[in-house]
C-alpha cells in the first residue's frame, strides 16, 4: 500500500543533513549526515559542545541550538556595531503543542552579550510524552558573553538543558529525566602572522530512562571534558598551517565507574582550494592516525568538491560498559563527493558517499531479540548516491527536487532506500507590497524500505531489530515496509519584522478525518515508536530592534 503523507523533512545541501522525527513535535528522532545514520559523534551548536553519546538529536533542545548545528561557522562581523536586538517565537499545534522561544543579544564596544530559552510541552499523538506533571517536557537556556579588543578574542557559553518527557513503551509508560550543562571559554590573540588559541569544553550530563529496553536501571552520570589548544601561520596569500593538541576524558557512572582517556595530535593546513590534516590519535596502548583532506574548486560554470575524512574516536558506552570491545578507538572512514554544473537560474549537482566503520569487538548484545556475534573485527559497508536540480526559471515558481539511493542491510543505513523530493515554492506581495507571503508545497518518496537495524531509543546505537549480527544481515532478518509518499505544505506572510506561518502535516489525513472517512494515512518510522498521524501549527514571530 502506498501512502501520501506530510513529512517535515529538513536537507542542507552543502553538509547533507537531514532530521528524520519519531513525532511531529520534533521532541525525539534521528540524524542523517551524508547519508549514513548519526550516533556516537561529537557536535557542536555556536560554541557549545554536545558529546554525542546519549545526545544525537539537536532538534529536541530547540530552534536556536538547531540553527548552530546546521552553521558551524560562528559571525564575527558585527562586533564594530551597536545595538541591542531580540525576538520571540511561539508556537501552537494538534495535540497540545506549545512551543516557545525568545532571545536577546546586545552588540557595543567590541562586546556581544547574548541570552535565549526554549521550552516545548506536547502530549503526542497517542498522548505518550505526557509526564504526570505541569512542567514542559523540554527545557533549554544559554547565555554567552563574548569580548574582542585588539588582538585578542575571548569569551564564555554556558547552556542547561532539562528533558522530562515520557516516551512510548510496550509494557507501561516510559519516562526520559535527562539533564545537561554545558560550559565552554576560549581565548584566541594575534602575533602578528601568528595566531594562538585555547578553548576548554565541560559537558555533564545526568540521564535516567525508565524503559523496558533500557539496558542499565536507575541514574546514569556521564562527564565530559576537551581542552584544546592550537598555533597558526598565516602567510601572504593566505595559506595556513596549524599545530595543535586535543586532550579528552569522559567518566561514565553506571554500575560502576569508567574512565577513558584519548588525546590527539595535529598538523593541519589550508591552501588555496585544498584543506588536508593529519592527526595521531593515543589511548592508553592503541595509536591510530586520523586523516582530512578536502578539495573545492568554483570554475565560472562548474563545481568540483572531494572529501576523505578518517575519523577516530572512542566506542560508545553501550559497548564499553558491559565490556563488548577490548579495544577503546573505533575507525570510520567517509569519502563524499560532489560534481556540479550551475548558471544564472539553473543549477545541477551528483553527488556521492561511502562510509567504513571499523570495530574491535568480543560481542554485541541486542536488546531487542537478542545474538551474540563471533568475536573479532567488525567491519560495516555503507554508500548513498544522489542528484539535485535546483531551478528559478519557471515564472513565480522555485523548483528543486532531490533523489538519492542508499545500501538498507547495515547498521549504518537508516533503512531507506530511495528518497525522493521535489520542493515548489513561490513568492508575491499584498496590500502595495507592505505584505510579502510564501507558499511551498513538497512531495516526497520513501521507497523500497527495510529495517535490518533502527536506533535504539534509548542507548541512541544502532542494534538489530530482528536477531542476528554480522557484516552484512541475513535476508530474512529484515522486514520489507510500504513504500510511503509525503506532501507538506506551509503559507507565510511577512510584515515588517512580524511573521505568521501555518503548517500542515500529514495533508491526507488532515482530508481524511475532516470527512470523516473510516480510512486513514497513519504511517511507522521506528518499530518501537507510535505511529505519525496529522498535525497542523500556527507559528507567531517577532523581531525587535534597539
Amino acid at each position: 500500500m502506498k501512502r501520501i503523507l506530510f513529512f517535515s523533512l529538513i536537507s542542507s545541501l552543502w553538509s547533507q543533513i537531514e532530521f528524520i522525527p519519531f513525532d511531529w513535535g520534533e521532541q525525539f528522532g534521528y540524524v542523517n549526515k551524508d547519508g549514513a545514520i548519526m550516533w556516537n559523534e561529537d557536535w557542536q551548536s555556536n560554541r557549545l559542545f554536545f558529546d554525542g553519546t546519549w545526545s544525537n538529536y539537536p532538534k529536541m533542545y530547540g530552534n536556536e541550538i538547531e540553527d548552530g548545528f546546521l552553521n558551524q561557522t560562528p559571525d564575527t562581523s558585527m562586533y564594530d556595531s551597536s545595538r541591542v536586538t531580540s525576538y520571540f517565537k511561539y508556537d501552537q499545534g494538534d495535540y497540545l503543542l506549545d512551543r516557545f522561544s525568545l532571545g536577546t543579544q546586545y552588540l557595543g564596544q567590541g562586546r556581544n552579550v547574548h541570552f535565549h530559552a526554549f521550552k516545548r510541552s506536547y502530549a503526542g499523538t497517542y498522548g505518550q510524552y505526557g509526564n504526570n506533571s505541569n512542567q514542559p517536557i523540554q527545557q533549554s537556556y544559554t547565555v554567552s558573553y563574548e569580548s574582542k579588543k585588539g588582538n585578542d578574542h575571548s569569551g564564555i557559553s554556558l547552556g542547561h538543558f532539562n528533558t522530562y518527557s515520557g516516551i512510548a513503551d510496550s509494557s507501561t509508560r516510559g519516562l526520559i529525566d535527562n539533564r545537561i550543562t554545558i560550559a565552554n571559554t576560549f581565548w584566541d590573540r594575534s602575533f602578528g602572522v601568528f595566531k594562538t588559541k585555547i578553548s576548554i569544553d565541560q559537558f555533564l550530563q545526568r540521564y535516567l530512562a525508565n524503559h523496558s529496553l533500557s539496558e542499565f536501571t536507575g541514574v546514569r552520570y556521564l562527564t565530559r571534558s576537551r581542552i584544546l589548544g592550537n598555533l597558526g601561520w598565516t602567510g601572504p596569500d593566505g595559506t595556513t598551517f596549524h599545530f595543535g593538541t586535543e586532550f579528552n576524558q569522559r567518566n561514565t557512572r553506571i554500575d560502576s565507574l569508567k574512565n577513558v582517556n584519548w588525546s590527539k595530535l595535529y598538523f593541519k593546513g589550508d591552501w588555496a582550494d585544498l584543506h588536508g590534516m593529519m592527526g595521531l590519535v593515543i589511548s592508553e596502548d592503541e595509536m591510530v592516525p586520523e586523516i582530512e583532506l578536502n578539495y573545492f574548486k568554483n570554475f565560472e560554470r562548474y563545481f568540483v568538491s572531494f572529501e576523505y575524512d578518517k575519523n577516530v574516536k572512542p566506542t560508545h558506552v553501550y559497548e564499553s560498559q558491559i565490556k563488548l570491545t577490548r579495544k577503546i578507538l573505533t575507525q570510520k572512514t567517509t569519502i563524499t563527493g560532489e560534481l556540479g554544473w550551475k548558471s544564472r537560474k539553473n543549477k545541477i549537482s551528483f553527488t556521492g558517499s561511502h562510509f567504513n566503520f571499523y570495530n574491535n569487538m568480543e560481542s554485541i548484545y541486542i536488546p531487542f531479540l537478542g545474538g551474540i556475534p563471533s568475536s573479532g573485527h567488525s567491519e560495516y559497508l555503507h554508500s548513498n548516491y544522489g542528484f539535485n536540480y535546483q531551478t528559478t526559471s519557471i515564472p513565480f515558481l522555485d523548483m528543486n527536487f532531490t533523489y538519492s539511493n542508499q545500501k538498507t542491510d547495515n547498521v549504518l543505513s537508516d533503512g531507506i532506500a530511495d528518497k525522493f523530493n521535489l520542493n515548489t515554492k513561490t513568492h508575491f506581495s499584498l496590500f502595495d507590497g507592505f505584505m510579502l507571503v510564501d507558499a511551498s508545497l513538497s512531495l516526497n518518496g520513501w521507497l523500497n524500505r527495510e529495517w535490518s537495524t533502527s536506533m535504539h531509543p534509548i542507548e541512541m546505537i544502532p542494534v538489530s531489530n530482528y536477531g542476528g549480527w554480522g557484516i552484512w544481515p541475513e535476508t530474512d532478518s529484515t522486514e520489507e515496509l510500504d513504500d510511503v509518499w509525503f506532501v507538506n505544505g506551509s503559507i507565510t506572510a511577512y510584515v515588517s519584522t512580524f511573521t505568521i506561518k501555518y503548517e500542515w502535516f500529514n495533508i491526507t489525513e488532515i482530508i481524511l478525518a475532516s470527512i470523516g472517512s473510516d480510512e486513514e494515512n497513519f504511517f511507522e518510522i521506528h518499530p518501537e515508536m507510535p505511529r505519525l498521524g496529522r498535525q497542523m501549527n500556527l507559528s507567531l514571530e517577532w523581531h525587535f530592534l534597539d
